[in-house]
């Protein structure tokens, strides 16, 4: 099949991957059941129904993973994995649509809890294995379409199970997860931040709340030392300089993609070269008229892959030491390397960014992805390269009112379809 005729077979695909990603919407695998037996039970029926070899593997019955295997001719082996679980829709009445209605407007959009992540780019990747397995012969390498459970709480039942088991194997993997940029800014992720996640805690004296001078508030100490730890956000990464490009570029994709104030736009040109600090939990305190003596408060720390986490981690304790604070103490919880990354000179880059250049007609950009996916357990477990190309659309993931459009989606089927054909090592 040359590639005109898979352009061609990807776009008379248009209401089937709609209907597809509908279909898997209306399927809750929100957390924190995180369900995908039923998706799993609509994938499988597809690729029964097109002559698709299936397999599933399961660690818990009510979340079990699906792979689609598409023969080859070659022994390069290039796999392509997304996840079906969603994080919780949140309120409803602040969604325009039911958030599980898989609900498709007539302006090319499907709305739902997980249409941008990342329920669309599997109904592409559906798509994909039935246009790759109708091949004729000879075909091209083979393909092996994961579908899989628990992204969003970190893959124990999904990609990180799977890893550690060694299921997966391949050459190369493609993560159908992130934010491609559409048509107007493709781009290929390089690779995810990983984090320093860190915990403050503080210490008192209970009291009664009529005497607090007969105590020591742990919440106020905790307060006081809570900008000790976001400090931090001044600290210059030390970072490889082969992905100097790679940064400036994942810089510009955010401020064009995202519509900023000027504060913004200051905060994400730093926010690849320093890490980046979210004071996200406050816990503390047991009743309104007792004095409390322990609170704790809990951050949320990015760092770019390639730099030094123990480094930060060292850095957090002096600060903490530094503010003179009694009773109050923090923990670190960092590796020796963090996420993790490709090289953009690398034989799969190059064929990746080739591939959407053709499908696009625009060179796509190398970036760094603020978030994880699967492929940091992947690449950590089974050493597989991964690079990332999602149909996810700019600021949708985890928000109200969730959508993705058509036009991403047949873009995701054509990547997904059109890359197996021109790999090679």
């Amino acid at each position: 099949m040359s590639f005109r005729k898979i352009i061609s077979e990807a776009e008379k695909a248009e209401r089937e991957v709609a209907e597809l990603c509908s279909s898997l919407i209306q399927f809750n695998s929100a957390h924190p059941e995180g369900r995908t037996v039923e998706c799993v039970d609509f994938i499988r029926k597809y690729f029964d129904e097109n002559g698709i070899e299936s397999e599933i593997h399961a660690k818990t019955v009510e979340k079990p993973n699906i792979v689609a295997k598409i023969p080859g001719e070659s022994e390069h082996k290039i796999l392509w994995v997304g996840h079906l679980d969603v994080v919780p829709e949140g309120k409803p009445e602040f969604w325009k649509y039911p958030p599980y209605s898989g609900k498709i407007t007539d302006d090319g959009c499907i709305h739902g809890r997980g249409s941008s992540d990342m329920k669309g780019a599997c109904a592409a990747a559906m798509v994909s294995a039935r246009i790759l397995n109708d091949l004729k012969k000879p075909k091209p390498n083979p393909v092996e379409f994961w579908f899989t459970a628990d992204e969003e709480i970190g893959g124990g039942d999904g990609a990180l199970w799977l890893s550690q088991e060694g299921r997966f194997k391949g050459e190369v993997c493609l993560i159908g997860d992130g934010n491609g940029g559409g048509r107007a800014y493709p781009s290929i992720d390089l690779g995810c931040k990983g984090g320093a996640r860190t915990t403050l805690i503080a210490k008192g004296k209970t009291a009664h709340g009529s005497t607090p001078f007969l105590g020591e508030n742990a919440i106020e100490r905790l307060i006081k030392a809570i900008p000790a730890v976001e400090k931090i956000s001044d600290y210059r990464l030390e970072l490889p300089r082969e992905l100097d490009r790679a940064i400036e570029e994942s810089v510009r994709f955010l401020i064009k993609t995202q519509d900023m104030t000027p504060d913004q736009k200051k905060a994400a040109k730093r926010a690849f070269r320093y890490p980046t600090v979210s004071c996200t939990l406050i816990s503390g305190g047991v009743k309104i008229n007792v004095v409390p003596d322990y609170a704790e408060a809990q951050f949320d720390i990015r760092l770019t892959p390639g730099s030094k986490p123990m480094k930060v981690k060292e850095e957090i304790e002096r600060l903490v030491k530094a503010s003179g604070i009694n009773g109050v103490e923090v923990s670190v919880n960092a590796g020796e390397t963090a996420g993790y990354y490709e090289s953009p000179t690398s034989t799969f880059a190059l064929q990746l960014a080739s591939t959407i250049r053709k499908v696009t007609r625009k060179k796509p950009t190398f970036k760094i992805l603020t978030g994880g996916t699967d492929a940091i357990s992947i690449k950590k477990y089974t050493g597989i390269p991964c690079l990332g190309y999602g149909t996810s659309l700019t600021a949708q993931a985890h928000q109200p009112n969730e959508y993705v459009t058509v036009e991403n989606l047949v873009l995701g089927v054509k990547v997904y379809s059109i890359f197996p054909l021109i790999y090679k090592p």
